[in-house]
């Protein structure tokens, strides 16, 4: 057998473990499919691949399909004959339902599952299923769910929160910079870090123009000294922040309307 032939038929094989696993780390979670060397996804596939492989086998078995494994073994082996091409030929389209339909199966079953981890929170219950996204726990105050987390929620759940507000310092042309807003958005490198970060009603001060202490131990109100960015996102380098400074708010329902609180 050919050494195109070979990869071929082995690519064919691990098709369903490479569509359970593209769906399983999806959307927020995306990055972390690439992340891993060649030889660590490989490995990772091979145990949801030849789970669709039995199941399939079987379930065509159950529906009073053969599946002729002779036919599979000698295609591979160094001296193919021309029957087993013939009946591949002759079967073709049942060849290629049973493969699409398994490799969607494996698809659909890594997203739900996905779904399914997510919705009961066991990635944030149990670091077995927790995804390598740091950030997106960090960023979305799901981290005060991890049983080793030293601050966690008494009053409130992480459900609760509604937003979040970011503090950034930055550094430009030598003078720090604190840029304020509230988070909409952020984006990974290609190595799963952080890459940027975008913010709404974005406002910054200079770092000198700080809060004075009162006698009472109060800080005093220094808004004058914010300079407001119009614009409906600021967009924030990661590489260009020195310190970032989270804060979780939930809103409450008062006589006034919605009223923002930090969580607590």
């Amino acid at each position: 057998m050919s050494i195109a032939l070979s990869t071929l038929v082995l690519f064919f094989l691990l098709v369903p473990g490479i569509a359970f696993r593209r769906f399983y780390y999806s959307e927020e979670f995306s990055r972390e499919y690439f992340r891993e060397t060649l030889f660590a996804v490989f490995i990772a596939t091979i145990l949801p691949s030849l789970f669709f492989q039995f199941l399939w086998y079987f379930l065509a078995l159950f529906l009073g399909y053969q599946v002729d494994l002779y036919v599979f073994g000698n295609v591979v082996s160094s001296n193919p004959v021309d029957t087993s091409f013939k009946n591949i030929e002759e079967n073709a389209a049942n060849i290629l339902l049973y493969n699409l339909s398994m490799f969607f199966v494996a698809g659909v079953s890594g997203y739900l599952l996905k779904q399914i981890v997510r919705k009961k929170n066991w990635d944030r219950t149990y670091k077995f299923f927790r995804f390598q996204n740091a950030w997106h726990y960090l960023l979305k105050g799901e981290f005060f769910d991890f049983p080793r987390a030293e601050i966690t929620l008494e009053n409130d759940t992480v459900e609760d929160i509604e937003f979040v507000f970011i503090d950034a310092v930055t550094e430009i042309n030598g003078v720090s910079y604190i840029y304020d807003g509230i988070l909409v958005d952020y984006e990974l490198s290609n190595d799963g870090g952080l890459d940027t970060i975008s913010i709404t009603n974005a406002q910054r001060r200079d770092v000198k123009n700080d809060s004075k202490i009162t006698k009472k131990g109060k800080k005093g109100d220094n808004r004058s000294h914010y300079y407001p960015i119009d614009g409906h996102i600021l967009v924030l380098k990661y590489l260009e922040i020195k310190n970032l400074n989270f804060t979780y708010y939930t809103l409450d329902y008062t006589e006034n309307g919605l009223v923002p609180r930090m969580v607590k």
